[in-house]
């Protein structure tokens, strides 16, 4: 079976993985599934995890009996499972969604993620776009489909209104003119036996004066978290060389509020036009020299960004390139860079893969994040504020 092309993450169900389930009780031993993660078309069929336990001792034994468990969800109030599982662990796609299935063994649960897809998927990876006049950008769109479909065609609907943006039917690449409210796009995929489409949303606005900016981003795993809030921007005095480097902050609600979530691109060099700079990864051991002559945000050793949020239990994750070695984690593009009455603004995208801290040696905290903003770049003498 292929694997759908996923950066596996589950902001609900991995914080239930992290805060619900004891994976690993050194004084009982660990009861493990494998693959903790695996993907299926509705209508598909997946055998049985393969369980693993390891007693305290660290010596390889039986688990014993075996019950299996998986989460169902309800649509209206009905119970709607996205997949079924018997007495022998196999696994029958039903609908379109994630589900959790649990191995219980030695008074244990062991937890594996699910996801299902229909036989043709799209999913936008920038569901809102914020551009300034004269922008440009390709949206960009991820299609999955069963093997042995037919082949897919994709396209976009004409723009509602051509003197806010123009769109390529074909390719999706926006060019924004006049500032307004948010217009919507949409997106198609089709096949002989199948149509799906999506609806996003194209913001172009311009900036009266430091304030004001704007982001929408996509945190993309097995669910897809997409959100949006206050941009700002500046470049900063590096407090080790004295240089000044740059800073993106995207933030939604304050700290002191029940949720606050953040996205931070550093680079150790200023900002002071349009360019395309590379993310690098972050290690959470180097996060954590934090106060000292090696902080990473008062002396960023090279560009890297995070992404947090104080939802659930919380979920701290890095830039991390996946792959190793080069490419890089991911980058940042400034696509404009224009003056405004007290300063200038910026406008741009970003795109990175990050590893959560909580599961840094494990695939459910791998994830990708997308997205762009306008923001007002301001310039500091020292600034070292987190």
């Amino acid at each position: 079976m292929n694997r759908l092309p996923l950066a596996p993450l589950l902001l609900a169900g991995a914080a239930l993985l992290a805060g619900c389930f004891d994976l690993s009780n050194p004084n009982v031993g660990t009861v493990r599934l494998s693959p903790i993660l695996d993907s299926m078309f509705v209508g598909d069929t997946l055998s049985a995890r393969t369980v693993s336990y390891v007693d305290a001792d660290g010596i390889p034994r039986s688990p014993g009996v075996i019950k299996w468990h998986i989460t169902v969800d309800s649509v209206g109030g009905v119970p709607a499972p996205v997949a079924t599982i018997d007495s022998t662990g196999q696994i029958v796609g039903r609908r379109r969604g994630t589900a959790l299935v649990y191995a219980e063994a030695q008074n244990q649960l062991a937890p594996a993620l699910i996801v299902v897809s229909t036989r043709l998927d799209l999913t936008l990876l920038l569901d809102t776009v914020f551009v300034m006049p004269n922008d440009t950008i390709t949206l960009p769109l991820a299609i999955v489909q069963q093997p042995g479909s037919p082949p897919y065609t994709r396209w976009f609907s004409p723009t509602p209104d051509p003197a806010r943006y123009t769109i390529d039917t074909a390719t999706g690449l926006v060019t924004a003119f006049q500032p307004g409210a948010a217009l919507a796009y949409i997106a198609h995929a089709a096949t002989s036996q199948d149509t799906v489409a999506d609806t996003g949303a194209v913001v172009v606005m311009t900036l009266s004066g430091p304030s004001g900016g704007r982001f929408f981003a996509s945190v993309l795993g097995i669910t897809i978290r997409h959100a949006g809030g206050g941009a700002t921007a500046l470049n900063y005095r590096n407090t080790t060389t004295g240089k000044l480097a740059f800073r993106l902050v995207d933030s939604i609600g304050s700290r002191t509020g029940p949720v606050f979530e953040r996205l931070m691109v550093t680079l150790p060099d200023s900002v002071v036009g349009i360019g395309r700079f590379e993310i690098d990864t972050l290690n959470p051991q180097e996060a954590r020299a934090g106060l000292g002559p090696l902080d990473v945000v008062c002396n960023p050793p090279r560009s890297w960004a995070v992404w947090s949020t104080s939802a659930g239990s919380g979920i701290i994750a890095f830039s991390h390139n996946l792959i190793g070695g080069f490419p890089a984690a991911g980058e940042i593009a400034v696509t404009q860079y224009r003056s405004i009455p007290g300063g200038v603004a910026i406008s741009g995208r970003y795109t990175f893969t990050a590893q959560r801290t909580d599961l840094y040696d494990d695939e459910l905290g791998q994830l990708t994040i997308h997205g762009s903003f306008v923001a007002p770049l301001v310039t500091y003498s020292t600034s070292c504020e987190q």
